[in-house]
């Protein structure tokens, strides 16, 4: 039972391997998708800012337009004042001219806030196109540097596979069946039993049983996580009882 124990210490320690080699290969291409995503973003972002700019600027020039109608249309009542000849005509346009310049004022103020948004935008686009360029430049390194990484790993997950088949034809059938069982549903197939304890679920474990664990005269499961139980101590070489 010796040297299956050993087997299952070894066969674990690499399907933990396997298991960290698989995180990373599923995680360095979500990073690549992160980064395409903010990428997407800020594009989305100067995308809708450009768009506003375009409002604005096209706002501004409807608002001077009509305040150069305005101005035009002032223009020429002034030039009417001296043809009117009662006093009641003469008081009535004034009054026009005097709205029309009123209006005028708040054109005059309405085009300052769009020449002032108009400036924002274009700040902001500028900004964040500056953003979006040293981005892309940090994208591309990020993908040739994930690609290499990626590569890496897959040639060493399979070294790491072929020493698993060889590790586990060392192994009884029903043992790298139980093992293969346990390991798939609680990670980990293998746990050290001391002082009584399963080191797996923290449970205690019969005194017969503990005993069976330390003469290794057959494989043992832990009663409460069927983990199959060794005594780490005995196989590190330190003293203790078998």
């Amino acid at each position: 039972m010796r040297d299956q124990i050993t087997a299952l210490e070894s066969l674990q320690q690499l399907d933990l391997e396997l298991r960290e080699l698989e995180d990373n290969l599923e995680r360095y291409p979500r990073e690549v998708l992160y980064y395409k995503h903010e990428l997407e973003k800020l594009e989305e972002s100067i995308r809708k800012a450009k768009e506003e700019l375009d409002t604005v600027k096209k706002r501004k020039s409807a608002t001077e337009l009509r305040l150069a109608q305005n101005q035009d249309s002032i223009k020429k009542a002034e030039q009417r004042l001296f043809e009117i000849k009662t006093y009641k005509e003469y008081e009535a346009l004034q009054k026009e001219i005097g709205e029309t310049k009123r209006v005028n004022s708040e054109l005059e103020e309405r085009i300052l806030e769009e020449m002032e948004e108009a400036e924002r935008l274009e700040r902001l686009v500028k900004e964040n196109e500056l953003e979006l360029s040293q981005k892309e430049q940090e994208y591309e390194k990020i993908i040739n540097e994930h690609a290499l990484k990626i590569d890496e790993l897959k040639g060493i997950y399979e070294i790491k596979k072929g020493e698993k088949k060889k590790l586990a034809s060392l192994l009884s059938p029903d043992i790298l069946s139980i093992y293969e069982r346990i390991r798939k549903k609680n990670g980990v197939a293998l746990a050290s039993a001391r002082n009584e304890v399963c080191t797996g679920c923290n449970m205690n474990i019969p005194p017969q049983l503990f005993n069976e664990v330390l003469t290794l005269s057959k494989m043992v499961q832990c009663p409460n996580c069927h983990r199959i139980l060794y005594c780490e101590e005995i196989f590190n070489g330190e003293a203790q009882t078998a």
